[in-house]
């Protein structure tokens, strides 16, 4: 009893609040009652063009898919979904339409057709896919979706026999088996040519203004009906300012094999983990590429083999992780680093250095509308710690260094109406002593707002790390997140997210936005914005050791580097 005492009241209730979380979502996976849900891979206009993708998806997938009409603000449309299927036969097909990189959401039993809100395509009137409505509360993006996928909705159609809409849908059922299709394969490329504009010069007098030039190759190639398939992603960039930033480097290369119940998949991918929106508390798999981008959602592509097995209880994927990757820094002449150099001679508590082997399970599971993963993690922290070193002229500067941590972690969200409730959370060693860490987050969908199309999502998260002041590795100690996510639903797939995270324990805060438009049918524009204020600044610290060692000093390089970023990207 007595070294309970000696524990900070403050981390006894945040632990307490964890457990409350957990116990919650817990006793919600065992109230409820397991549903075969649905999943959508499209909605179309036309009823030909809807029978054409679902007799492609159904060759892909060996699984009959349907296609269902319904009407929704007076106009018909036909979804091409599965129906009637298993829990299995369910986690199968979402299992290899990830692979395949086709983007689908999930309706939840008993969700009426003209609840769902889902993606509109229709090939009649676009090439590519059209717009992608956000997640309700009887919906949900597939793990694994990307904006558009590898296998386009056909462009040319060929008549079906029947007149009538579902005569027309009952083409596709069980009954009809699609003929054998040849190798497959899909080369796709893009430009992309982006400024940023800083609001002033850096704390070492870096320039305002930086361009940069990228270029993304995506080569996907399919065989053995489908079921082995190979996918390469280069990616370039040639920065004006930032020789750090000019970069070339595989995003992906990986061999894939897709079983029943299995997926094999041998070489570099990126995987995600995690639900909350504006810190992703537990993704740990792959390196952050942070020259790219401060808010650390491009990864660089990690070595692995990866096993999934699909059960009726869940799916396992196991992780073998091998050849290390450091994480990227901005150059002496780039903007959004800290104010001391950073030398790239890294140091490592493993013997193995960067040739370590690590490990990775995760279990995950939906009931309903619950949905559930539990994973650990053993291998180099991809979070570097900073040592500093004095150079033989005397000036200081930073060598990262990589420790061995274990990481187990949940996270977990729950779909109750028109409310979707998260959770975020791990316990690691590695750092010292073993610590928690938690991100809450509530979000709430509200449809067709003022009277429009448009659709708003509100945001709020709380996240937390019980070594408060002492979380060197992280901004977001016990910090308050508010956002509101807009959706205009048309078919330029017009979004913005507007965001402001805030230090509950001083006056800093970080505002974002984040907004993207297609233009015509090949161009993408995409538009980012940082604001960082409130903190301590670079030019009031007494001392260096005052700017690495003081909290109310933890955001101070990121005062002078307010910025708006502007990206016009080309699809080839």
């Amino acid at each position: 009893m007595s070294q309970a005492y000696d524990v900070p009241v403050r981390v006894m209730q945040a632990r307490r609040f964890i457990l409350s979380w957990v116990l919650t979502v817990t006793m919600m996976l065992v109230a409820s009652v397991s549903h075969a849900d649905d999943l959508v891979f499209g909605s179309f206009r036309s009823s030909q063009n809807a029978n054409n993708w679902a007799q492609k998806l159904s060759h892909l997938f060996n699984q009959p898919l349907v296609v269902k009409p319904f009407v929704r603000d007076d106009v018909s449309w036909y979804r091409v979904q599965t129906e009637n299927f298993s829990d299995t036969q369910v986690q199968a097909v979402a299992r290899r339409a990830d692979a395949a990189g086709i983007q689908h959401w999930r309706i939840y039993a008993n969700a009426s057709p003209a609840s769902v809100v889902d993606s509109l395509v229709d090939k009649q009137t676009a090439s590519s896919t059209a717009a992608v409505k956000p997640s309700s509360s009887v919906i949900r993006p597939g793990r694994g979706a990307t904006p558009t996928p590898r296998l386009s909705p056909p462009s040319r159609v060929t008549p079906l026999p029947a007149e009538d809409a579902q005569d027309k849908a009952e083409y596709t059922k069980a009954d009809q088996t699609p003929p054998r299709q040849p190798r497959q394969s899909d080369f796709d490329w893009q430009v992309g040519l982006q400024t940023r504009v800083f609001n002033q010069r850096g704390v070492q007098q870096q320039g305002r203004y930086e361009a940069s030039v990228s270029l993304q190759f995506e080569y996907y190639t399919a065989w053995d009906d489908d079921r082995q398939s190979v996918t390469i992603t280069p990616f370039l960039r040639k920065d004006s300012a930032d020789s750090h930033r000019t970069q070339a480097d595989f995003r992906e290369l990986f061999y894939s094999r897709v079983g029943d119940n299995w997926d094999l998949h041998i070489g570099a991918r990126r995987i995600f983990w995690g639900v909350t929106e504006f810190h992703h508390l537990i993704d740990v798999i792959n390196q952050t590429d942070l020259v790219e981008n401060i808010d650390t959602e491009d990864k660089l592509g990690q070595p692995m083999v990866h096993l999934s097995l699909i059960r009726d209880w869940g799916i396992v994927d196991v992780y073998a992780l091998a050849g290390f990757r450091e994480r990227t820094f901005p150059g002496p002449d780039g903007r959004l680093r800290l104010p001391l150099r950073i030398v790239q001679d890294s140091t490592y508590a493993s013997a193995a250095e960067d040739k370590r082997i690590d490990m990775a399970i995760r279990w995950s599971h939906h009931m309903g509308p619950i949905e559930v993963g539990v994973h650990h993690f053993s291998g180099t922290s991809r979070e570097p710690m900073f040592l500093p070193l004095l150079d033989t002229q005397g000036n200081l500067y930073l060598s990262p260094h990589y420790t061995v941590i274990d990481q187990t972690g949940i996270d977990a969200q729950a779909f109750v109406g028109e409310w979707v409730f998260k959770l975020e959370g791990f316990s690691r060693s590695g750092f010292g002593d073993r610590y928690a860490a938690v991100n809450l987050g509530v979000e709430r969908t509200l449809v067709g707002v003022f009277g429009s199309r448009a659709d708003l999502g509100l945001v709020a998260e709380y996240m937390y790390d019980e070594r408060g002041e002492g979380a060197f590795n992280t901004l977001f100690e016990n910090d308050i997140a508010l956002g509101g996510r807009f959706a205009f639903n048309d078919f330029a797939d017009t979004q913005a997210l507007l965001g402001v995270i805030i230090d509950t324990r001083n006056d800093e805060y970080m505002m974002s936005l984040e907004a993207s438009r297609r233009l015509g049918d090949n161009w993408f524009v995409s538009l980012e914005g940082r604001l960082f204020n409130g903190g301590e600044s670079v030019s009031r610290a007494s001392s260096t050791a005052q700017l690495l060692l003081d909290p109310d000093f933890k955001s101070s390089w990121l005062q002078r580097d307010d910025f708006f970023q502007l990206e016009l990207t080309r699809f080839f």
